[in-house]
């Protein structure tokens, strides 16, 4: 069983002016999946707040989603923030990503997700959108294990 960790980074979730339904989507639909979170936060679009949550959390959990800040405002750190932590991308899973989403909505093209690897710890960078995050995370979620297996070298042949 893989270990996850969930960051919701969004100032109007931290005021208090919305609640975070895709953070809590994605950790019960891992849960229900055979991952554990085992750990949930949620903190403002601030790019020193996001580099200390993911310091903390590398090597300590298999898999880092975020969620928000992929879009094109200057609020929008999290992939900027990201992108100069990776050791590097793993094209294929953000250009899948991109590929589901432009299929649902012609809008996904500004749309910033990624996904890569810090260490031995994979991170994807998903929207902040309920409906993008449900569809990402199922079309991912049958392959997740495969692809964390060979980040850890593990076979099951």
């Amino acid at each position: 069983m893989y270990s996850v960790a969930i960051i919701t980074l969004s100032n109007r979730v931290t005021q208090g002016v919305y609640e975070d339904k895709s953070g809590l989507f994605l950790k019960e639909f891992l849960t229900n999946n055979n991952f554990l979170v085992n750990h949930y936060e949620v903190i403002k679009d601030e790019q020193k707040q996001l580099r200390v949550c993911l310091d903390n959390l590398i090597d300590k959990v298999d898999l880092i989603i975020t969620t928000g800040g992929t879009g094109l405002t200057s609020q929008d750190i999290t992939v900027d923030v990201v992108e100069k932590y990776l050791d590097y991308e793993i094209r294929g899973v953000s250009i899948a990503m991109h590929q589901l989403s432009l299929n649902k909505a012609a809008s996904a093209m500004f749309s910033r997700a990624l996904c890569g690897v810090k260490n031995k710890t994979m991170i994807i960078t998903l929207p902040g959108s309920l409906k993008a995050v449900s569809e990402i995370i199922e079309y991912l979620q049958p392959h997740l294990e495969h692809g964390l297996d060979h980040l850890n070298d593990v076979s099951r042949h």
